[in-house]
């Protein structure tokens, strides 16, 4: 079933509430994301150095953002549903249940520093006309992630592209 403009554009452009992260930057989980990725950048590690930095203590990478926003796995937390999830429901509910990550982009401004504590909105930001994929019918959405500090400094702009599609109606299938 196609969706009309009308149907997908009730959610485009509107931003949810402020969602803040359950931990503040904090220097254990700097390491443990230094560890995983192999980062070694002593602005993230080494304090002595970082304080002769221009931000004269250490930063959290950046790309951790997401890091200190992600809801806890347990116990779930009751909250409304955002502009993205009901924006997947409809295309759920229109046979567009099949989703495939496409891609993703940041924009870094303010440096994470230890303690501070990021906040999140999320809003649908662009859909595409129904295209044909060799996945089956689907539509492109982006998401737009904006990251804020405890003094609503733009910390992060982060766009995130996936393809609902529906898998059954594939041509051929």
């Amino acid at each position: 079933m196609t969706l009309t403009r009308e149907e997908i554009d009730q959610y485009v452009g509107i931003d949810s509430e402020k969602i803040k992260g359950p931990d503040a930057v904090c220097k254990q989980m700097i390491r443990h994301w230094c560890e995983v990725m192999q980062e070694n950048n002593p602005l993230y590690l080494d304090e002595e150095y970082a304080a002769k930095t221009k931000y004269g203590e250490v930063i959290a990478p950046p790309m951790q953002v997401q890091v200190y926003t992600m809801s806890p796995l347990w116990p779930v937390a009751e909250r409304k549903l955002n502009p993205m999830e009901h924006m997947v429901k409809l295309m759920e509910e229109a046979g567009y249940s099949s989703i495939v990550a496409t891609e993703q982009g940041q924009e870094y401004f303010a440096p994470m520093k230890v303690g501070d504590e990021i906040s999140y909105t999320i809003s649908v930001d662009v859909v595409s006309p129904e295209k044909q994929t060799s996945r089956g019918p689907g539509y492109f959405i982006t998401f737009l992630y904006t990251f804020v500090n405890q003094r609503d400094e733009l910390v992060c702009k982060q766009t995130f592209t996936i393809l609902a599609y529906n898998s059954i109606a594939k041509e051929g299938a």
